[in-house]
């Protein structure tokens, strides 16, 4: 009886971690994050979803696109984390943006791990910056886990303005 019970009470513990995760894959079931696949296009489709998303304030989309571990290393060098992302993208809720046009993004995939980077030059500074989005292939989804913004000094970069380069303008 006493092995019996002991189970009972460690599936029961159990029991709010399987419906945190339940809630977490239902509310992850958007249009925009189905019927991904292992390949460029799939990545260039969660750039631009990404970039409205923050746009329009929708940190719910990114709670299902980043991984809990997220970094960002925006351009002063000062590190991010998931929880300041969501925050900074929050705060955009409301304001009505448009969503933003995008430079040329390349893709690299390398097995089940693929970096989105493109040129650009954030609305503001004028100075251009290169970005990185990196991405791992988990459970027959793409999240992104690391992202980085390096300040280039070659003045030949195209400029464009807003994107997923809106956290760049972060004070």
């Amino acid at each position: 009886m006493c092995c019996s019970s002991a189970m009972v009470i460690g599936l029961i513990s159990l029991l709010p971690f399987m419906a945190v995760h339940a809630q977490a894959s239902e509310t992850c079931n958007r249009e925009s994050l189905m019927h991904q696949r292992r390949d460029e296009a799939t990545i260039q489709r969660l750039e631009a979803s990404w970039n409205e998303a923050i746009a329009q304030g929708d940190s719910g989309f990114e709670r299902c696109l980043l991984t809990a571990d997220f970094r960002e290393i925006l351009t002063s060098g000062e590190l991010k984390t998931l929880t300041d992302e969501l925050g900074f993208t929050a705060r955009n809720k409301g304001q009505n943006r448009l969503p933003p046009q995008l430079p040329p993004i390349t893709v690299l995939i390398h097995a089940n791990v693929a970096v989105a980077y493109a040129a650009w030059v954030p609305t503001g500074d004028g100075k251009p910056d290169q970005t990185a989005d990196y991405f791992v292939w988990e459970n027959g989804f793409w999240h992104v886990f690391f992202s980085q913004t390096t300040p280039v000094e070659n003045s030949s970069i195209t400029a464009w303005g807003g994107g997923r380069f809106l956290p760049r303008l972060r004070p």
